[in-house]
């Protein structure tokens, strides 16, 4: 069981078991650790993933399926890191080999650590989401409280003119009462002229008293239930607000960016020292026998493709040297065969002309031995 969990660290290590056999334990157990500390990533990213995820989906199965594929994702970068990286006795040029894997680690270190920050923080995060929440429940609060609040002046408008005439009624009926009893104005008791007069001046202020106040009534029950329908709407945007309140993965990420930015960097760093911890390592260790190990090997694949190059472009002279052989003797024998053709020509033309000039000699010796002939 031991063994197999180490053939299984190496394999996180992405090196080759074969040649890491054949050197010191010392050797094995350097990249035990590197494979270790790839697969302790994995699983951190996993469980990073997972529960981001679970903030967007809510449901446990979904999200342990796309944590641990999230996992595996970081699992296989991570090994490609440190597969890329090749030992060598130039430290330079490792430095430059390690560059842009350093910066993709940070890019790594940065994905896992967010979730993790948003799990850590859960508490501060909830507090500053609930807070919000109460923030813009007091702002829907204080936009009805306006509105409520000029439809209350409105009623404590219409109350004080109401008792502002309610008074002016009271005054003039005090001032009828005591001028009928004679304890003021005239002061003769009885009814008189002073005392009717003032009677019919209270009798109009409290008819107009009775139908200001019953038209005011009206207007204040009227009011009242606008204010009513205001608390009603009120309530309902608030029940829906509380309802549909942002708590998903982009208003907790926001929050957890309100959050002081010290505790977050630490954390950033502390994944970012786990996540560069392969590489850092493999770069700080010295140059082993593995290394040696993987050189000769790959230098021996080398010479072997160089080796089979070198035989297929050897056939390929060979080859073009047969086929340029082939050539020469066909266009030495098209030669051949055109000069026999060219001396049968030569020949045919030489024997033409020679009974070309036969015929002409009969002609010239017909026309000397027959004068007379008549033909041109």
């Amino acid at each position: 069981m031991i063994d197999r969990f180490k053939r299984f660290l190496i394999f996180c290590s992405a090196a080759d078991s074969t040649l890491l056999a054949q050197c010191p334990k010392s050797e094995q157990i350097k990249y035990q650790g590197i494979g270790a500390t790839i697969l302790f990533t994995a699983i951190l990213a996993a469980v990073s993933g997972g529960y981001a995820l679970f903030t967007v989906f809510g449901t446990y199965p979904m999200s342990i399926v796309l944590g641990l594929f999230w996992g595996i994702i970081i699992f296989n970068l991570d090994r490609f890191i440190i597969s890329s990286v090749k030992k060598s006795r130039s430290f330079t040029s490792e430095i430059l080999q390690v560059i842009p894997r350093v910066m993709l680690a940070i890019f790594l270190a940065v994905v896992i650590s967010k979730p993790l920050e948003l799990r850590i923080f859960q508490q501060e995060i909830d507090e500053y989401l609930h807070y919000t929440g109460m923030e813009k429940i007091a702002e829907l609060d204080s936009v009805y409280l306006v509105k409520t609040q000029i439809e209350f002046n409105r009623i404590d408008g219409l109350k004080a003119e109401t008792a502002a005439l309610f008074e002016l009624r009271e005054q003039h009926y005090e001032e009828y009462k005591c001028e009928c009893e004679g304890t003021c104005g005239t002061g003769q008791k009885g009814i008189g002229s002073e005392c009717l007069r003032k009677e019919r001046k209270y009798l109009k202020t409290d008819g107009e008293y009775k139908e200001l106040k019953a038209r005011n009534d009206s207007l204040i029950a009227g009011l009242l239930t606008n204010v009513s329908l205001l608390n009603t709407e009120r309530n309902s945007y608030k029940q829906e607000l509380e309802q549909n309140f942002a708590a998903g993965l982009m208003a907790r990420l926001n929050a957890l960016g309100e959050l002081p930015f010290i505790p977050s960097l630490f954390i950033m760093l502390l994944l970012f020292g786990i996540e560069t911890a392969p590489i850092l390592v493999k770069l700080l260790s010295p140059y082993g026998p593995y290394d040696n190990l993987l050189k000769v090997c790959e230098y021996e694949f080398e010479l072997q493709e160089i080796e089979a190059v070198n035989d297929l472009n050897q056939q390929l002279n060979t080859r073009l040297t047969i086929a340029s052989g082939l050539e020469k003797q066909r266009v030495v024998k098209e030669l051949e065969e055109h000069q026999a053709s060219l001396k049968l020509v030569n020949e045919a033309h030489r024997e033409l002309i020679r009974e070309q000039l036969k015929a002409w000699m009969n002609e010239e010796k017909q026309k000397l031995t027959n004068p007379t002939d008549t033909r041109v």
